[in-house]
């Protein structure tokens, strides 16, 4: 009596963890689509992000340039500071010098009017860009920039882009009066580098 006892507990186990096997397969098999789609579904979602991203930056700006802005000093007579004001000026031409120092046929502004700053492209191949800048179609002034070119890593779809750390800047003073240097790094990030000065 006790031993068909025993059998039928065994018995009774053998169906329990047969009947746990089969929920245990069930439970798998279903739960493997779900995450099986649930992780595809993930993949898409995260590529398409992750293109998004990277093509937005590659629309932005790529072009590092030099940005200068027109200012002019005017002498408060009561307390005998001076303010710092901006100046318009009402017509600009810019010109680029190769390093022969031959005036370049692409004109970078010509006979601009009213113009406070304006943004200049430094050489991507060479530690020395230089500009004639025409002030009010008479009086011109020389501008020559010295600087070390280097390169910002984007993105593989996006490449490179050659920015600029400015070390040293002259400037003749025929119309100008002296230039400041206010931002060394020059990048795609908008921001104004150089103050030129006249009085």
């Amino acid at each position: 009596m006790q031993t068909s006892m025993k059998r039928e507990s065994g018995n009774n186990d053998f169906f329990n963890f047969k009947n746990l096997f089969n929920i245990l397969k069930n439970f798998l098999h279903n739960n493997f689509i779900k995450s099986t789609v649930f992780i595809w579904i993930t993949a898409v979602l995260f590529f398409s992000t992750s293109c998004n991203v990277s093509d937005e930056v590659c629309r932005k700006e790529k072009n590092s340039r030099l940005k200068v802005g027109f200012y002019t000093a005017i002498l408060n007579s009561s307390t005998g500071n001076y303010t710092l004001s901006t100046l318009s000026i009402d017509s600009l031409t810019v010109n680029g010098v190769d390093s022969l120092g031959n005036i370049m046929d692409s004109v970078l502004y010509n006979n601009s009017k009213n113009l406070s700053s304006i943004k200049l492209p430094l050489n991507k191949f060479s530690n020395e860009s230089k500009f004639i800048i025409r002030f009010n179609d008479s009086i011109q002034d020389t501008l020559t920039v010295f600087h070390t070119n280097y390169d910002q890593y984007l993105s593989f779809e996006c490449g490179i882009i050659r920015n600029h750390l400015i070390d040293t800047v002259l400037i003749t003073n025929h119309f100008v009066d002296s230039v400041k240097i206010e931002e060394h790094n020059v990048s795609t990030i908008d921001a104004e580098h150089l103050q030129i000065f006249h009085n």
